[in-house]
């Protein structure tokens, strides 16, 4: 498996990450934790060494789920977390104040069953502004200096907020939606990322499955899947139609290559300057063999030429 530095640290993550959304089972249908621990596994086994997880999936679960799988091999992994989405009895709301990290960085730690988190991202910037952004990234700086973190990253976060943040502390890392169906970070964020020497890391890359071809136009989506509870934009009525005549043209260009549609959309991602490492989500061993696919392997420039016009935006 092909290894990247992220950004200016001295992390060298897989090109195929690991997305533990699901192993919080809350939202992805039905997960068996048995087969989530062993597809944690197989990652690692197949050359996967780049982990990401937030405590938010599943309330804690998901941290529970990799930290107990990952533990015999710490040492040899890098693992990926996220603060600020804090939840109660009336929701989830967002919350970067120094207070709250202090807080959630040591339920995190004993989650993962681990004394130190190798990336710490800011899940989501302040909506609201209520917490400077110096408060945020200082309190950042200071748990590299404690040894509790290695590294900064952010997440969603828009150039002007990006330049801020590394004014005040290193940060080595955007993690950012990007896929051929979503793709409104190459106007501005990744370019930046790129240049600034920032490792950008997608997430969603299958556009939460649409991409792998899986879907038709009579799929229905249940009420408790999170493609419905989070407004996916891509599965409303006519955007999903319109998405799904997109994913034809994917089938054919992954045709060429002997490959699924899903490998395609992660090696097209993969050939993507600035990417360092795509944090492809999965239920079972066999998903996960099916995203390291992705790897390993290189579309041509003309049908990378062709894959950007085809899912340009507004096509």
């Amino acid at each position: 498996m092909e290894k990247r530095r992220l950004g200016e640290s001295d992390i060298h993550a897989s090109v195929i990450g690991f997305g533990a959304w699901a192993a919080g089972r809350v939202g992805w249908g039905h997960v068996d934790e048995r087969e989530q621990e062993l597809a944690i596994l197989e990652a690692y086994e197949n050359g996967v060494n780049f982990f990401d997880t937030a405590p938010v999936y599943g309330f804690g679960e998901s941290e529970r789920v990799l930290g107990r799988a990952l533990k015999p091999v710490r040492d040899r992994v890098c693992i990926a977390t996220k603060f600020g989405l804090v939840w109660n009895d009336k929701g989830i709301r967002n919350d970067v104040s120094r207070a709250n990290i202090l807080r959630e960085i040591d339920e995190s730690l004993k989650r993962l069953g681990t004394d130190y988190i190798d990336l710490y991202q800011v899940h989501w910037p302040d909506p609201e502004g209520r917490t400077p952004l110096a408060e945020t990234i200082g309190t950042l700086a200071e748990l590299v200096k404690a040894g509790k973190i290695r590294c900064i990253g952010v997440s969603n976060f828009s150039v002007s907020q990006l330049e801020e943040a590394k004014a005040i502390a290193p940060v080595v890392s955007l993690q950012s939606r990007y896929n051929l169906l979503q793709r409104e970070v190459e106007g501005a964020e990744l370019a930046y990322a790129e240049a600034s020497g920032i490792g950008f890391i997608p997430y969603s890359p299958l556009a939460q499955g649409l991409l792998t071809g899986k879907f038709t136009k009579d799929s229905v989506i249940p009420e408790d899947d999170v493609r419905k509870w989070l407004n996916n934009p891509l599965f409303v009525p006519g955007a999903f139609e319109q998405a799904l005549a997109k994913v034809e043209k994917l089938k054919a260009v992954a045709a060429k290559y002997g490959k699924t549609p899903g490998q395609t959309a992660l090696n097209w991602l993969a050939a993507k300057p600035g990417v360092t490492t795509i944090i492809a989500g999965a239920k079972t061993r066999e998903q996960v063999r099916e995203n390291i696919g992705g790897a390993g392997w290189k579309l041509d420039e003309a049908d990378i030429a062709a894959l950007d016009e085809a899912f340009a935006i507004g096509r």
